[in-house]
């Protein structure tokens, strides 16, 4: 059984999603490669196409492609499944993704049948979109203080309020705490996946194998850190860290890095995402665009780019937000997993 469990923990055998183009609509116009956080798309002859980018480096159904698409010439089939190992989620779900549907109307009732009888808050949550195609336009500093207001005024445990915010606003300096973040994710990398798959100039070899003090190392780091050495995270590691050209930020005019008081009060990274998520949403209503980029926690692992952040302690880098004028329209409603509600009724 314990063989079992952790069969496949390196580099499990799973099913991903599809991306299928409908050549007809599309018009090579690219924004879906550039939306791809995992670089899994190319331009081929003016049209987009997977770019067959190794194995384990699929599609994680952000749907970023699809929802940047001006064309509407790009579906998503299928979902991330794995069958057994210690990755094991296909028996977590029930059925395929579904478009949203807050009415819980059946039948052949669609999102915009729905959207005219919801409040303009439920609007905002359901279209809104990570963005990672930005305009050069900067954005007033003011309109930055007034999204991290909204931030100052989340909920958090006992009232603590853990948070800092440092905004930068200056693409040079946004450039170089890209280029320091993707020099730290590049040693992620050559710890975590096989030497041909981390230089995007290797074509890489789809077949190459783990080192044997990889395969040896992986199960204690999956254990210690499971979120970021999921197969996934590690292919979106990997895209940012191994391509020169790759802007973690996506040339975003503005970032803010979401700092937390270790000392806080219950999960400070908890609440510092709450406080995270009012500036999104605060931001959205603004008519700005705004990612989540938690590839910035590798400034934990520079001490001198911490102190000239002005990192210091109590504080820990908890995550980031990209923040600038969409270019172009990004946001539409996506389809997500079904919910997981077990209601009880009695004890």
């Amino acid at each position: 059984m314990l063989l079992e469990k952790y069969r496949h923990m390196s580099l499990p055998q799973a099913r991903y999603a599809e991306f299928v183009l409908d050549r007809d609509k599309c018009n090579g116009c690219g924004r879906c490669v550039k939306a791809c956080p995992i670089q899994l798309l190319e331009l081929y002859g003016k049209k987009s196409r997977p770019n067959q980018r190794y194995d384990h480096f699929r599609c994680i159904t952000c749907q970023n492609c699809a929802a940047s698409c001006p064309q509407n010439a790009i579906t998503i089939k299928g979902d991330y499944r794995v069958d057994k190992g210690f990755w094991k989620n296909a028996h977590l779900f029930r059925g395929p993704k579904t478009m949203p549907n807050p009415l819980g109307r059946n039948g052949q009732s669609t999102y915009a049948d729905q959207e005219p009888e919801l409040t303009e808050t439920e609007k905002v949550i359901y279209q809104r979109r990570s963005v990672r195609l930005y305009k050069k336009k900067k954005v007033p500093r003011d309109m930055i203080e007034r999204v991290i207001e909204a931030g100052r005024f989340a909920p958090s445990a006992g009232n603590n309020q853990p948070w800092k915010f440092i905004a930068i606003d200056n693409r040079d300096v946004i450039s170089a705490l890209n280029e320091k973040c993707k020099a730290s994710l590049y040693k992620v990398s050559a710890l975590t996946l096989p030497k041909p798959w981390i230089n995007k100039k290797t074509p890489g070899d789809k077949e190459a194998k783990l080192a044997l003090w990889q395969e040896a190392v992986l199960p204690l780091l999956t254990k210690i850190k499971t979120g970021d050495t999921e197969p996934r995270a590690r292919g979106g590691i990997n895209a940012a860290s191994s391509d020169p050209n790759y802007d973690i930020y996506f040339g975003a005019p503005a970032v803010i890095l979401l700092l937390a008081d270790k000392r806080g009060i219950g999960s400070v990274e908890l609440d510092t995402g709450i406080a995270g998520q009012n500036m999104v949403l605060a931001a959205h209503s603004l008519g700005l665009g705004t990612c989540w980029v938690s590839l910035s926690k590798a400034i934990g692992f520079d001490k001198a780019l911490k102190k000239k952040l002005g990192i210091e302690e109590p504080f820990k880098i908890i995550s980031s937000l990209s923040i600038g004028y969409p270019q172009g329209q990004v946001d539409n409603p996506v389809a997500r997993e079904q919910p997981r509600i077990h209601w009880v009724d009695s004890l």
